[in-house]
Order: structure tokens, then sequence, then C-alpha cells
């Protein structure tokens, strides 16, 4: 009887025993196998010993992550300046009754396009409900704005000596397609009324948020009627400027102000332009970027009263145009890069460079297009429409006309 109990205990320990080691293999991953000691387990043991699986992370020792830096890349174009030949040609493109400013572009595009943020100064107003019209007092068809919108410009400065060409209604009448019709375009300069002028222009890129101000120094003797709701900066106020200045300083980690100024067809700045250049760049503008001699005027940087590097392009000459003297169809686009480090660092402005451009057309002001210099051959120059009164017109005027007044440090190589 006893030697029958013994057996079935034993029989039970081995039982238990198995038991543990199958749960023991079940826990493992597919495909490995752990031996397990049967001999060693005491015979009382009723299930086997299998340790939880700990929940505590593994310390790391990877050190944590640097921040990524903040950098936007932007491009500024100077004047866009819509004669009759201009609008002329896009309504024979067109061929329906509109316009289709597609070709005088085209070449243009792919350079404005890879930027982050692209700003130009619309030189002439854009007033569906007006008819087109040129110099003294322009006007410029709807399709314009969607084809300058569709090849990458974001800002538009429309603060300039042409804002009231069409007076006050003309002006409201362009604002209001502006925001009806483009609600992701930027326009500064002139708003339609003071809740208008409080929505300050800014634009969040790549942890960068910037603020675009526009102002002019000249209206061709034009005014505003007494007592409008419409709001225009204008840089002979300066009292104005400035809060406008310290407002956006306030709300932007980068200030970009687009500023109609100076003295048409000089190369030279004024000595009211280097003035105001010091001025609004003390208050608070890291970028300025000059607008109205139609033809180009040097770059520089200056350092600020509290120690920031601004950097000041006094004019970029015309975008587009169908003016008739050589320099006026030397242009540029400023190439210029924003840098944060991290987010306590203060801004940096680097890889500064000016893309010359070519407003060309062919004789009697046919076929007017814009080419990046880059693109611009010696058969091009030597048929340019200009020529017809200015022979000297060629690369090499070109060339000489940019050492002189852009220098070899800006230059796009």
């Amino acid at each position: 009887m006893k030697s029958t109990a013994k057996k079935l205990l034993v029989a039970c320990s081995v039982a238990v025993i198995a038991a543990a080691a199958f749960a023991v293999f079940r826990l493992l991953p597919a495909g490995e196998v752990v031996p397990v000691d049967v001999s060693s387990a005491p015979e009382s043991s009723s299930v086997a010993s299998v340790p939880e699986p700990s929940s505590a992370p593994e310390p790391s020792s990877e050190p944590e992550p640097e921040p990524e830096p903040s950098v936007v890349r932007l491009k500024s174009a100077g004047d866009d300046l819509i004669h009759n030949s201009i609008y002329e040609q896009a309504a024979a493109r067109a061929g329906n009754g509109g316009y289709d400013f597609t070709y005088a572009y085209e070449n243009i595009a792919d350079l404005i396009a890879d930027a982050d943020i692209s700003t130009l100064n619309q030189e002439t107003v854009i007033a569906p409900d007006y008819n087109p019209s040129t110099y003294p007092c322009f006007n410029s068809p709807v399709e314009l704005a969607d084809t300058i919108t569709s090849i990458g410009f974001d800002v538009f400065n429309v603060a300039n000596n042409h804002v009231l060409d069409k007076g006050e209604k003309g002006l409201i009448n362009c604002l209001e397609n502006w925001r009806d019709s483009y609600p992701d375009a930027l326009i500064t300069g002139a708003y339609l009324n003071d809740e208008d002028y409080s929505n300050l222009r800014l634009m969040e890129k790549n942890g960068l948020t910037f603020a675009f101000l526009g102002a002019t120094e000249l209206t061709n003797g034009l005014s505003l009627p007494a007592g409008t709701e419409v709001v225009l900066m204008q840089s002979t106020d300066e009292a104005m400027l400035k809060a406008r200045i310290e407002q956006a300083r306030e709300q932007a980690d980068v200030v970009i102000l687009n500023i109609h100024w100076g003295n048409e067809y000089t190369h030279v700045p004024t000595d009211r332009q280097v003035y105001l250049a010091e001025k609004v760049t003390d208050w608070g503008v890291d970028i300025v970027i000059g607008h109205h001699p139609h033809v180009l005027q040097p770059i520089e940087t200056r350092e600020t009263a509290d120690g920031r590097q601004a950097l000041i392009a006094y004019s970029l000459g015309n975008f587009i145009s169908a003016q008739d003297r050589p320099a006026r169809m030397v242009g540029g686009v400023l190439d210029y890069t924003v840098r944060r480090e991290t987010p306590d660092s203060p801004i940096e402005i680097t890889d500064v460079s000016f893309i010359p451009t070519i407003t060309h057309y062919d004789w009697g002001f046919a076929n007017n297009r814009i080419y990046p210099l880059s693109d611009y051959t010696a058969e091009l120059a030597n048929n340019h429409g200009v020529r017809r009164n200015y022979p000297e017109f060629g690369l090499d005027y070109i060339g000489s006309l940019l050492d002189e007044v852009i220098g070899a440090e800006y230059l796009a190589s």
C-alpha cells in the first residue's frame, strides 16, 4: 500500500514539473528552446516559477537630438510695370476676349517658384471694374494677377507712385479683388480701412514668422479724398511708419519692408534713401527691398543700433516693362536665406545673391518677355528692340552695368 502511494506521489511530481516546463516553452519565442533540469526540482513543487518580463524601459545611451535649424529661402523682384504693348500682346494670345500673360513670364517661372516665399512690387493697379490703361495712369487686366500668382509670387507691394492712378474707387476695387479672388496672397502698403490695416500681413514658414510691410514716398501728386477709410502707408509719415515697424517687430521673427523711393533712372541712392534705410532698420526692419528708380541700385548690409545685420537693396530695377532705354531692360531678383539655428538664436541673413534678369522685346516692342541673364544669348541681345535707338545694348553692356552697380560680391555665379 505504501509502495503504491509512493509511486503515485512521484508520478504527480513528474507531471507537475512537465507542465511547468511546457509553460516555459510557451513563453519563449518561436524556434528558441531552453532545457529544463527536472532532477533539480523539489518534490513538493506544485508549479515551476517563471519570472514576469520587466516593464521598465532600458536606459537610453543616445543623447537628445539637436533641434533642427529654421531655414527659409526668399526671392524678391522689382517693378512689374505693364505697358499697353504687354497687355495688348496678352489679348492677342488669349484670342477669346481675355488676356493670357503666360508668354511674358514663362522663362522666369521656375526661378520664382523654387523659393519658399517670393515678393513682387506690383507697379500697376489691377482693378477689374476699369478698362486696361497705360502710362501715365495704369490699370492692368485681372488675368495678370492670375499669372503672377500662378508662377509663385506670394507677397505683392501695391504702395507705389501709381497706386492712385484710378483714384480712391479704383484702389478699393483693386484691393477687394485681391482679397476676394486671391485670399492666399499678401497685399502690403494699402488697406481698405482701419480694420484691414490692423491685420498685419504675417506669414509663417518653416518655424519662422515673417511680417511684410509696404510704403511709398510718392503718389504722382495724387491723394485720397478727405474722410476716406482707405489707409495708404507713406514713408513721409515717419511716426506712422515707425509705429508699424515696431508692431511688426513684436509679432514676427523677421520684418521685411518694400519701399518705393528715390529718383527715377539713377543708379545712385539719394540722401533721403540712405537716411530712411538707416531709420527703418534701426526701428526694426531686417530686410529693405527698394523700388521706383526703374534701374538697378546697390545692395548693402548695415549693422543696426541693436546689433542686427540688416540687408538693403536700394532698387531692383524693372521686372518687366516696355520702357525704351538700355539700363531699364536690366533688372534682377534678390535671392536670400533667413536662418535661425535654435529657437533662442538670433536670425541670420545668409546666401545673399543677385540674379540678373533681362526684359526683352523684339522690334516695335513685340513679344515682350523676361529672361534670366543665364539664359540670355548674344543673338537675343543683338535683336533686342531697344537697339533701334541704342545699338550699344548687348551682353558686354549688361555685364559692365552689373559690375559697376551690383558688384561681384552679390552677383550670382
